[in-house]
C-alpha cells in the first residue's frame, strides 16, 4: 500500500513541474549567484524573483557550494582545518533559511523555445521562485539526491539578463548520534568519519544548469550489454559478441500530440539508427533500441571495456538525436563502455563479481568527499592516480553521491565504483519513516538510478549499508531498479544477511576498525573480518599522521602529550573512534614506549605498514575464498589520525607504499599464520619471463644471514595465488633475536627484479582473543616485541639523481638510494620537500 501511494504520489506532484533531467541543445551552468542568511534580507521571494530587487549587499559564490563552502570562499573562516578552529563556528546561524538569487538571459533561438532550469542537488528543502511566481513549495522540492527540473517558458522574458531565480533553502536535521535517534531528513551525512559540518551541507550543492530545447526533450541515455564468448583461452579478452541495448528517455513538454524521429548514431557503427514514435502531450517515455530489431547492435569483438587491472577501459560514445518536423529538438551523446557486470554466491556462500565473464577480487577503499562537498575535478583525477598507483580497482561511496565528473573519470581510469545509500542516519531509520520519506527515498534512487546508469564503472548499487531494508522498501528499491532497466548488480545490505525478496547478500561488515595485529587476518577462526568472503569495509583503523602533515593540524604548543588536538581529528567525538586510545597501548608495547609527537608518529608510521600490508596480502592470498575487500578508508574529508591510505593533504603515508607493495602485479609475500611464502599473480595474463627464482633470507637484528632457501618456479598462471616455500619455526634458528627480518625476493630468467618483500618480525607472538571480538577489534592477551628496532644504529645513506625528459614534455627524475654500511636501514622514505 505504501508503495501505492508514493507511486500516487509521485503522479500527481509530476503535474506540477518537469521532473526529468533533459541534456538540452544549448546548455549554460549558472555558476554566479548571490547568497544571503534569511534574517537580515525581511523581504519574500516574490520580491527577492525580481529584476529591480538589490542584493548588493548580499554576498557572491560560486555555485555548487553548500553555504559553509560559500562562507569560506568569501573569507569567512580561515583555516578551518588547523587545530580546533572548526569549533569556533556558530552552528545557530545555519538553523534559518537561507537565500540563494542569480539573474540571466534566455536563448533567443527560434528553435529553442522551451526553456528549462535543472538543479542536480538542493540539501535540503526549497521554495523556488522564478520572476516574481513561486514555482514550487518546500514541500515538492526535498532530498539532496534528486534532481529538480522546472519547464519555465512561460514565465521567462527575452530582455537580457532579465530573468531571475531565487532558492529559499532550508538545512536537513539527519543524525546518527545517539545511535537510537530517530531523525527522518534523508540527507548527507559522515556518520563517525569526522566531524559533522556545522551547516549539515545545506545549500545548491550541485550544479544549477539552464537548458533551451525545442519541444521534445532527451535524457538519461544508456546502453547496456549482454556479452557472449565464442571462444576461450588466451583470445578471451578480444573475442566477445556483444548484444546491446540503447535507452533514452523523450519527453513531448507540448500541450500537443507529437511525432518524433529518433536517431542514434553509436561511434563504431557506419551509419545510424533511426525510429518513429509518437508522444501524447507532457508525456514521457523510455525508447530503446534493441539487438533483435536492430540487428547492427550485435557487434562481432567490439573494444571492450575493462577495470584497469584487466586491460584497457574503451570508451565509446552515442548521440541520439530527437526531429520534429524536420528540426533537430533536441540531441544529446554521452560515452559509455561494453561491458557486463554479472555476481554470483558461491558454494561457500561468498558473493563473488564478475566483469565480462571472468572473476574479480575486488581490493578498494571507502570514499570521502570533503567535509564541505566542495568537488575539485583535478584533485580527484590526483586521487585516482593513487588508487591506480597503489593496486586498487574499485571504491565503495556510502551515500556519498559524487557528481557526474567523478564518474567520467572512473570511466576513464577504469575503476570499478560501488555506490549506495549510508549506514545509521536517516536513511537506516525505517521505523520512523512515513509517506514523505518514502517517497523521497524511491525518487531519489530514481534520480540516481538514471544519471549512472551509462557509466560502465558501475559495479553494484547497495541500497542499504549496515542493515537489511525492510520488505516494504527493499520491493520499493527492486521495483525503481526494474523500472528504469538498471543494467548492474544490486545488494540489499554490506551486512551478512538473507533477504527473503532477493537472497543472501554474501558479504560481511564484520570490522575491524581499529587496530589489529598482522597475523589477525590468516588467523581468523571464521568469526570476523579475516581474509575469507566479501568484507565491504574494515580494516587495521587508526592512522596517525606523518609528522610533517602533524605540523600543519596541530598547534606546536600542543604536540605533545596527546590531548584534545590530537583527538579532535580522530573521527567524530561521539563515536568509537574519536581517540587514539586503541592504538596507543599496543603500539606502545610492540614498538617502545614514546617521547614525544616526532617518536609517535614515526613509530605509528611502521605499525600502520605491516598493518595494512598484512590485510591486502591475505586477501590477495586467499582469493577467491576472499573475493572483496574494502579497506575503511580510502580518504578524509579533513586531516584525520584514523582511517586513510592518504592524508588530507594527499600525502602518501606508510599505509599508501604497504597497500602498493601488497597490491602489486606480481607479488611474493610472506604469511602471518604459518610461515609459508606465497606468489600472488594480479594481472590477467602470466607473468613474463619464466622461470622464476624465489628466495628468503632471515636476518637477525644485526643484518646477520641465519637461514635462507629458494625454489624454481616455472611459470606464474594469470589471476592466481600459490604457495612456494615454508619457512622453518624461528625456534629452531640457531642465535635468532626477539626482533628479525624476512626479506623475499623473486627474479625473472633475465635476473630482473620481479617482487621484493621485507618483514620485521617477533619470536614473541601476538595472542589475539578471538572470543571478545567486537565489530571493530579483536583484542590481544599479549603482543609482539619489537623494541629491538629502537636499537638500529643510524646510517648515512648514499644518493644520487638522474634527470631525464618525460613523456609530456615533463622532468622525470630518478633517485638511487643505496646503503653502504653492513647495518640495515630501516624504513627508508622519500618525500618531496
Amino acid at each position: 500500500n505504501v508503495v501505492i501511494a508514493n507511486a500516487l504520489f509521485f503522479i500527481l506532484l509530476t503535474l506540477s513541474f518537469v521532473s526529468f533531467q533533459v541534456t538540452a541543445s544549448e546548455t549554460t551552468d549558472l555558476a554566479d549567484w548571490k547568497y544571503e542568511i534569511s534574517t537580515l534580507v525581511g523581504d519574500d521571494g516574490s520580491a527577492i524573483s525580481t529584476p529591480g530587487y538589490d542584493a548588493s549587499s548580499w554576498h557572491n559564490v560560486k555555485v555548487p557550494a553548500t553555504i559553509m563552502a560559500a562562507r569560506i570562499q568569501n573569507g569567512d573562516y580561515p583555516d578551518l582545518f588547523y587545530g580546533n578552529h572548526l569549533l569556533e563556528v556558530d552552528e545557530a546561524i545555519f538553523t534559518p533559511s537561507w537565500w540563494y538569487r542569480t539573474q540571466f538571459s534566455v536563448s533567443d533561438d527560434p528553435n529553442s523555445n522551451f526553456t528549462r532550469i535543472l538543479f542536480k542537488g538542493i540539501n535540503f528543502k526549497a521554495n523556488v521562485w522564478f520572476n516574481g511566481k513561486l514555482i514550487a513549495t518546500e514541500e515538492e522540492v526535498v532530498g539532496p539526491f534528486r534532481y529538480f527540473e522546472f519547464d519555465i517558458t512561460s514565465l521567462a522574458t527575452s530582455a537580457n539578463n532579465s530573468n531571475v531565480i531565487a532558492v529559499e533553502i532550508s538545512r536537513p536535521y539527519d543524525f546518527c548520534f545517539p545511535p537510537d535517534n530517530n531523525s527522518t531528513d534523508l540527507a548527507i551525512t559522515f556518520v563517525d568519519w569526522n566531524p559533522p559540518p556545522p551547516d549539515a551541507n545545506m545549500g545548491l550543492w550541485r550544479n544549477v544548469l539552464l537548458s533551451s530545447t525545442g519541444s521534445v526533450t532527451l535524457g538519461y541515455p544508456m546502453v547496456s550489454t549482454i556479452l557472449t564468448n565464442s571462444t576461450s583461452g588466451d583470445d578471451y579478452l578480444t573475442s566477445y559478441t556483444a548484444h546491446l541495448t540503447v535507452l533514452v528517455l523523450v519527453t513531448n513538454l507540448d500541450t500537443r500530440p507529437v511525432e518524433i524521429t529518433l536517431s542514434a548514431h553509436l561511434s563504431f557503427l557506419s551509419s545510424g539508427l533511426t525510429q518513429t514514435i509518437t508522444l501524447q502531450p507532457n508525456q514521457s517515455k523510455a525508447i530503446e533500441f534493441n539487438s533483435t530489431t536492430f540487428s547492427e547492435l550485435n557487434v562481432q569483438n567490439p573494444q571492450i571495456w575493462w577495470p584497469w587491472q584487466m586491460g584497457k577501459p574503451s570508451l565509446h560514445s552515442v548521440q541520439l538525436i530527437a526531429q520534429v518536423n524536420g528540426e533537430t529538438s533536441d540531441n544529446i551523446t554521452s560515452r559509455f563502455g561494453i561491458r557486463e557486470m554479472t555476481s554470483i554466491v558461491d558454494e561457500a556462500g561468498n558473493r563473488v563479481y564478475f566483469v565480462n565473464g571472468l572473476p574479480i577480487l575486488i581490493r578498494a577503499g571507502g570514499w570521502s568527499p570533503d567535509m564541505f562537498q566542495r568537488f575539485n575535478r583535478s584533485r580527484v583525477k590526483d586521487e585516482f592516480d593513487y588508487v591506480v598507483h597503489m593496486g586498487l580497482n574499485a571504491i565503495r561511496l556510502e551515500g556519498k553521491m559524487e557528481p557526474d565528473d567523478f564518474f567520467d573519470l572512473a570511466d576513464e581510469y577504469g575503476i570499478l565504483i560501488l555506490p549506495g545509500w549510508c549506514c545509521c542516519d536517516a536513511w537506516q531509520h525505517w521505523n520512523a519513516w512515513e509517506e514523505p520519506q518514502y517517497h523521497i527515498a524511491q525518487e531519489s534512487l530514481r534520480t540516481q538510478v538514471r544519471r549512472l546508469r551509462i557509466h560502465p564503472s558501475i559495479l553494484v548499487f547497495l541500497y542499504s549499508s549496515d542493515e537489511l531494508p525492510p520488505e516494504v522498501v527493499e520491493e520499493m528499491y527492486i521495483q525503481v531498479f526494474t523500472e528504469e532497466k538498471w543494467p548492474n548488480p544490486i545488494l540489499a545490505s554490506a551486512s551478512n544477511y538473507t533477504s527473503p525478496l532477493s537472497g543472501p547478500t554474501g558479504v560481511k561488515m564484520s570490522g575491524p576498525y581499529s587496530w589489529v595485529p598482522p597475523n589477525y587476518w590468516l588467523t581468523d577462526p571464521g568469526v570476523a573480518g579475516g581474509a575469507f568472503s566479501f568484507l565491504t569495509e574494515g580494516g587495521p583503523g587508526q592512522n596517525p599522521l606523518t609528522y610533517e602533515a602533524f605540523q600543519r593540524t596541530v598547534p606546536s604548543e600542543y604536540d605533545w602529550p596527546i590531548n584534545f588536538h590530537w583527538n579532535y581529528h580522530c573521527g567524530n567525538q561521539r563515536g568509537l573512534f574519536g581517540n587514539l586510545n586503541m592504538f596507543t597501548p599496543p603500539l606502545d608495547a610492540r614498538y617502545g614506549n614514546n617521547t614525544s609527537a616526532e617518536d609517535y608518529l614515526q613509530k605509528s608510521q611502521v605499525a600502520v605498514y605491516e598493518g595494512h600490508r598484512a590485510m591486502f596480502e591475505a586477501y590477495s592470498r586467499n582469493k577467491y575464498l576472499s573475493t572483496g575487500v574494502v579497506q575503511w578508508m580510502l580518504n578524509n574529508a579533513w586531516p584525520e589520525m584514523i582511517w586513510h591510505l592518504y592524508d588530507y593533504y594527499l600525502t602518501p603515508s606508510a599505509s599508501y607504499f604497504a597497500t602498493r607493495k601488497s597490491c602489486e602485479p606480481f607479488h611474493v609475500m610472506y604469511s602471518y599464520n604459518d610461515g609459508s611464502i606465497w606468489v600472488v599473480n594480479s594481472r590477467y595474463y602470466p607473468a613474463q619471463n619464466a622461470p622464476f627464482n624465489v628466495s628468503a633470507k632471515i636476518f637477525d637484528i644485526d643484518a646477520n644471514l641465519l637461514y635462507s632457501d629458494s625454489k624454481t618456479v616455472s611459470s606464474i598462471p594469470s589471476d592466481s595465488t600459490f604457495q612456494v616455500l615454508d619457512l622453518p619455526p624461528v625456534t629452531s634458528i640457531a642465535n635468532i633475536t626477539q626482533t628479525y627480518f624476512v626479506k623475499l625476493l623473486m627474479t625473472s630468467n633475465t635476473g630482473d627484479v620481479v617482487s621484493e618483500n621485507f618483514y620485521w618480525l617477533s619470536t614473541v607472538p601476538d595472542v589475539l582473543v578471538w572470543n571478545e571480538s567486537t565489530f571493530y577489534n579483536t583484542p590481544c592477551s599479549s603482543y609482539a616485541n619489537l623494541t629491538l628496532l629502537q636499537s638500529l644504529p643510524p646510517v648515512q645513506l648514499e644518493t644520487s639523481m638522474n634527470f631525464f625528459q618525460g613523456d609530456h614534455n615533463d622532468t622525470d627524475v630518478t633517485v638511487v638510494v643505496s646503503n653502504p654500511s653492513t647495518s640495515i636501514a630501516f624504513f627508508i622514505r622519500l618525500r618531496i620537500v
